[in-house]
């Protein structure tokens, strides 16, 4: 039987620091480790990758830390929340670090 501990409400920082434990743990390439720093707020690659956008037609586009401008091109958006469902498992993700990641995506593609 539930008990009412077990359904406890995370708050959202307590999301992103349970999902970036989980995620550190798992091996992804350089560059998807850097993505997922980005959209956690960690500071896992060199140089870290400080921002990222979503373009208009769906491209992902990065500014790393110290530079002033969009110059990495990561890639397609539709491929990254692909990639953050095929590496939920994997890192044993819960529905709601999943969401905390998949929001961040959208908060990306609101800001153009």
């Amino acid at each position: 039987m539930t008990t009412p501990d077990d359904l406890t409400i995370r708050e959202p920082d307590q999301i992103r620091q349970d999902c970036a434990r989980k995620l550190r743990a798992v091996q992804v390439s350089d560059h998807f480790q850097a993505i997922l720093g980005c959209l956690l707020g960690e500071d896992w690659t060199t140089p870290r990758l400080a921002e990222m956008v979503i373009t208009p037609d769906g491209h992902l586009l990065g500014r790393c830390e110290g530079e002033s401008s969009f110059k990495a091109f990561l890639g397609a958006s539709e491929d990254l929340v692909r990639n953050i469902h095929g590496v939920a498992p994997v890192a044993e993700l819960d529905g709601d670090e999943i969401g905390y990641l998949v929001g961040r995506v959208a908060e990306i593609k609101r800001q153009m």
